[in-house]
This record gives structure tokens, sequence and C-alpha cells, in this order.
């Protein structure tokens, strides 16, 4: 399964992010990296940073052990 990656920077940017009930929380990884699921890219909620969401990286998703 692909999720979105952000760095840091992108991290303090976009996570919390609010509009109505939505919230874009990210969570770490396996590996330590901040992903979140690539549904947000579609969901309107989120259209007003859809530009800054676009940039993420893609990568394969490895869930924390406790997550399987």
């Amino acid at each position: 399964m692909k999720v979105l990656k952000a760095t840091t920077e992108q991290y303090n940017e976009l996570n919390g992010y609010q509009n109505g009930n939505s919230v874009l929380q990210f969570v770490k990884d396996a590996e330590g990296n901040w992903i979140v699921g690539k549904s947000v890219l579609t969901d309107d909620a989120f259209l007003a940073i859809r530009p800054q969401l676009e940039l993420l990286e893609e990568i394969e998703h490895n869930p924390k052990q406790e997550e399987i």
C-alpha cells in the first residue's frame, strides 16, 4: 500500500490542519517517517492545501509491529 511521506518541515506546516470536522493527522511508520494515507489528495476537506500535499513523497507503507 502506498502512503505519503512528509519531511519534518512539511509535517510542521501541515499536521493538524483542520477544515470543519476533518483534521490532517500524520503518524509515524516503522522507519520513523511521518506518513498519511493517499486519500487526502482527493478529499475536498483538504482542497486548500492540496498543492502542498501533492509535494509529499509517495512511499510503500511500512507499518509498526504493533499495527500488524
